[in-house]
Formats: C-alpha cells, sequence, structure tokens
C-alpha cells in the first residue's frame, strides 16, 4: 500500500509538472505574439526603452556650464573682498561680468539677462575679518536654471572655505579637500542620467504591459481556468526575457556611448539587473490587475513620472523626506533600484553594500508576485461566473 501511494503521487506530480509546463509554453507564446503583434506595445518597449536612454544623453550631453556671468556690489571696497572677488572670477564656474553700485542697477542687469547672479558685500565686511569677527556676504541667483545656482553656489562656498583657512592659520577646526573622483568635472549629466536610466526600465515596463492589460479587458478575453499561476510565469517570462536585454543596453552599453562612469564589475552589475528586473515586473503585472483601459497607463505617467524620480533620492537625501512620502517610496521598485544602481555606478559598491536594498527587491517581488497571483484568480472565478450564469 505504501509503495503503490508513493507511485500514484510521483505520477501525480509528474503530471501536474507536465501540464504545467504545457500551460507555461502556451501562454508564453501567446503573450510573445501579443507583444510583437502590438504596435503600441512595441513603440513603449523597443522605442522608448531604447531611445529614451539616448535621448537623455544627448539632452544633457553638456551637462557642465562655465563662466556664469555674475556682477558684483562691493560696499566694503576692502582687500579681503577684493581678494575674495578675484578668486571667485577664477573658478571654473563663474565669471565676474561687473561691478554695480546699487542693487537695483544689479537686478535690471539680471532682468535683462546680462548676468545670472548678484555677490554682495556689506560695508564692515573688511572690518568684521579684521576683528575676528564673523562676517557675511550676500549672494542672489537666476533660479531660470539650476545650472546657475549650482555654479554661484559652489564657486562661493569653495571660495569662502579657503579663505577662511587662511584667515585663521593657528586654529584649523576642520580641513577639508576636495576629491570627486568619479564625476570630476561635477557635469549635471552624470549626477542625473544614472537615476533616469533606471527609471526607464521600469516606466516603459509598467505602460507597455498596462496597454496589453487594458486590451485584454477591452476585448473581453477570457483566462485560463485555474491556471493563475502559469499566468503569471509565462506573462511574466515574456517580459523578463525583453527588459533584461533592453536592461543589459541600458547597464553596459549607454554608458560606453556617452563616456558615463561604471566603475563595478560586470557579474555584480548583471546580479543587479536580474533582481531588479524581476521586481519591476511582478511590480508591473500586480498594478496592470487595475487597469481597465487600454489609454490608463499613459494618463498615469503624467501623474507618476516626477514623483517616481523624486523619490529615488537622487536630488533630495532620503533622510529629509517626509515620513507619509518615505512610506510611500517603499511601493515603487525604481526607489531602491535606482539607489543601488548610483553605488554601483558612481563608487564601486560592491554586492554586500547594496545588500540590504536588494533584499527590498526581493521582498517587492515576493509581494507583487503573491498579488499578481490572487487579483488573476479574483478575476478569473468573476468572469468564469459570469459566463455560467
Amino acid at each position: 500500500m505504501l509503495s503503490f501511494t508513493t507511485i500514484t503521487g510521483g505520477i501525480n506530480i509528474m503530471g501536474y509538472f507536465k501540464t504545467f509546463w504545457n500551460d507555461f509554453k502556451r501562454v508564453f507564446r501567446q503573450e510573445f505574439k501579443a507583444v510583437f503583434t502590438d504596435g503600441g506595445v512595441i513603440v513603449v518597449f523597443f522605442l522608448a526603452g531604447l531611445g529614451y536612454p539616448l535621448l537623455y544623453n544627448l539632452i544633457y550631453k553638456n551637462g557642465i556650464l562655465e563662466d556664469v556671468p555674475v556682477v558684483v556690489i562691493d560696499n566694503a571696497d576692502c582687500a579681503e573682498s577684493r581678494c575674495f572677488i578675484r578668486e571667485v572670477d577664477a573658478t571654473r564656474e563663474v565669471a565676474i561680468s561687473g561691478y554695480c553700485a546699487t542693487m537695483e542697477e544689479a537686478e535690471k542687469l539680471m532682468q535683462e539677462r546680462k548676468c545670472h547672479g548678484i555677490i554682495c558685500f556689506p560695508s564692515d565686511f573688511g572690518d568684521r575679518i579684521a576683528l575676528g569677527q564673523q562676517s557675511t556676504m550676500s549672494i542672489y541667483c537666476d533660479m531660470g536654471s539650476f545650472f546657475y545656482y549650482k555654479n554661484l553656489m559652489t564657486s562661493v562656498n569653495l571660495v569662502m572655505l579657503e579663505e577662511m583657512s587662511q584667515i585663521s592659520p593657528v586654529v584649523k577646526p576642520m580641513s577639508f579637500e576636495q576629491n570627486i573622483p568619479y564625476n570630476r568635472s561635477n557635469s549635471f549629466s552624470f549626477f542625473f542620467i544614472t537615476a533616469a536610466l533606471m527609471l526607464v526600465i521600469q516606466q516603459t515596463m509598467f505602460y507597455g504591459i498596462g496597454m496589453l492589460a487594458g486590451t485584454r479587458r477591452e476585448d473581453r478575453k477570457g483566462l485560463i481556468h485555474g491556471a493563475s499561476g502559469r499566468l503569471v510565469f509565462g506573462r511574466g517570462a515574456v517580459y523578463w526575457l525583453i527588459y533584461m536585454m533592453i536592461g543589459m543596453y541600458i547597464v553596459f552599453i549607454v554608458p560606453l556611448l556617452f563616456d558615463i562612469p561604471m566603475v563595478t564589475d560586470f557579474w555584480t552589475a548583471l546580479a543587479f539587473l536580474c533582481i531588479y528586473v524581476t521586481a519591476c515586473v511582478f511590480f508591473s503585472m500586480a498594478f496592470s490587475t487595475l487597469i481597465r483601459h487600454r489609454e490608463t497607463p499613459i494618463v498615469a505617467l503624467l501623474f507618476l513620472t516626477l514623483p517616481e524620480l523624486f523619490l529615488t533620492g537622487f536630488s533630495w537625501p532620503q533622510a529629509c523626506f517626509p515620513k507619509f512620502w518615505n512610506l510611500f517610496s517603499y511601493i515603487f521598485p525604481s526607489t531602491f533600484g535606482t539607489r543601488a544602481y548610483i553605488n554601483l555606478a558612481g563608487a564601486g559598491a560592491s554586492f554586500a553594500a547594496i545588500a540590504p536594498l536588494l533584499k527590498i527587491l526581493l521582498i517587492q517581488t515576493a509581494v507583487y508576485f503573491a498579488i499578481s497571483i490572487i487579483a488573476i484568480k479574483t478575476e478569473n472565478m468573476k468572469f468564469y461566473k459570469k459566463i455560467e450564469n
């Protein structure tokens, strides 16, 4: 009796795996055909997925702005202020284009776009320094471009730190040395592109999968009864294979084309990419169960893209996030995928260094996989219940 049960159990298990494999292949072929016969999905997956990284790099190719014109209001007219002005003018970021007697005159030049910044020294600037007291200056910047603000702040801060070290040669509570090993030019393109590349993978995948899901529901196509796991695995395998190819293009080829630093090794980057793409696949499939119309993902583009970009923390530290937005950021794989990729590309982080971020991606994968199966099973039951009625 024991022997018979064991054999029967073995036959059932083998039969289950055979059925699973046959259904998996059938779903895989159907979804593969659906992807490559849908013109909109082809545009989103391939034209956008392959084209956006090139477009972003071309737009931000000249990510360095030099010699931003700045005017000076020197009410102090002392040796210290003149030395400060000379050193600011010597920096790569800023060029002193002239002097103004009053703030009204400087503001007029800024309004006429003849300068993009103002440095104002108070009349007691030199006297307070001579007395060993704290002295201040004011800077005003044209916020029409982030580059103007970045250049003026960078230039003034570096000169200020240097001047402070010379004014207090005896007591030095803090020494500093500027060292930018992987972005020596302080290029904005590297600063932004590393975040944008990972978001391209998630966003284009989500829109394409959402369009396919919306089309199926508009056409009222039935699901395979009792095969939720096979649907998730079969369709997910198609998306995973497509985006592993797109992801390898983004992670390995695009940086070579545009001289973007990628200081980690190939296998670490590939392992990260496998985990990130898997998380994005199940994230997209889970949320695609909410989509009822083909055009819904395109509408979501306007709402989600910028929040997802800023929630990665590439331009604002995660520690400064309000509690709500910090918790909200845990919804998206791009939040942690982008942070891991920035550490790999910009700092040569090891696999162990990004392990905490990868653990969160794996947890997201498990959660969204379960949500996908439950949602498809629920929809499956409702669909066939309608047919029976």
